[in-house]
């Protein structure tokens, strides 16, 4: 362990709440690759834990998720399309705030148990993250381990998402509006399942496994199709017809795209936010766009 930081001795600062070593270990992305297996990486044992400047804090992070919103970016070509640079990874995480570069939001922080996003000394998979205070750490509340809230923004917020462009994209009466949700027992599954039932919003959830149709059934799940079944599709579409349910969001892709803009009602939207396939999206029709007038488009949460 190394000495702790000079700048704990400006009296505008708050002392930090234990000892700060020098180094730290840190998980980087030296090298991105299309085929997942292929992704170049590194544990560094001796990287600098740095020292947060006014408006800052230093966290100790206790838990970070990994979530395709992380590992789909080893796989993507750097969007500027220069050479990558090699860069810790993670979006997210959480931890305990042990010092504070000064300020008085960045000072109330020190010794809270906080979820955190968009570290200023790269991503969440290392010890130690400098943190802006003001736009990048959320206090837990009481009685929430750090343990329990790691992914604490990108799901939540995107499930928040989901159900905002529902309402703005719904046709019909409010009192039927809905979705339908593939991939559904992920952990964004699993809170979308208990935010729609709270808004007061039908969800059908598609799964490809009955053991996940019983993990959305015992939080309560009235709707699941399970796409490994014969005749899901029939199932699927005569399901949207009786609930009135005219928009999808579609984690998959592949062949799933073109499948479920088929199956969806016409004047329907299809989303899709995620590439759990490995492939792009295929098997558009020209007439489900064209002549039913059915609506295909990305959604990503930044972009909300």
């Amino acid at each position: 362990m190394g000495n702790t930081p000079s700048l704990i001795a400006d009296p505008r600062v708050i002392p930090a709440t234990q000892e700060i070593p020098e180094t730290q270990k840190a998980f980087y992305v030296l090298e991105k690759n299309t085929d997942l297996q292929e992704v170049k990486v590194e544990v560094k044992t001796d990287v600098a834990v740095p020292k947060p400047k006014s408006g800052e804090v230093l966290i100790r992070v206790v838990a970070a998720p990994v979530n395709p919103s992380d590992f789909g970016v080893w796989t993507r070509p750097s969007a500027s399309g220069n050479d990558y640079v090699p860069m810790v990874a993670g979006t997210e995480g959480s931890g305990i705030v042990i010092a504070s570069g000064g300020g008085f939001v960045a000072n109330r922080m020190v010794g809270k148990n906080v979820g955190f996003v968009k570290p200023k000394n790269g991503g969440s998979y290392q010890q130690y993250v400098i943190v802006d205070a003001m736009t990048g750490v959320f206090p837990l509340s009481e009685g929430v381990k750090c343990e329990d809230a790691a992914s604490h923004f990108v799901n939540p917020y995107t499930v928040c998402g989901f159900i905002d462009t529902l309402r703005k994209r719904h046709t019909g009466p409010l009192e039927n509006i809905g979705l339908v949700h593939t991939a559904a027992a992920s952990q964004l599954g699993q809170m979308l399942v208990k935010l729609a039932k709270e808004e007061n919003i039908t969800l059908i959830n598609v799964v490809r496994r009955e053991d996940q149709a019983t993990v959305l059934k015992d939080i309560g799940a009235a709707y699941i199709i399970n796409s490994s079944e014969d005749g899901w599709e029939t199932s699927l579409r005569t399901m949207m017809k009786d609930l009135k349910i005219n928009v999808i969001f579609d984690a998959i892709s592949g062949d799933m795209s073109g499948t479920l803009l088929n199956l969806l009602p016409n004047g329907g939207t299809l989303f899709a936010y995620g590439k759990l396939s490995g492939s792009t999206c295929n098997g558009i029709q020209f007439t489900d766009l064209s002549y039913k007038n059915k609506k295909f488009e990305g959604f990503l949460l930044t972009n909300w």
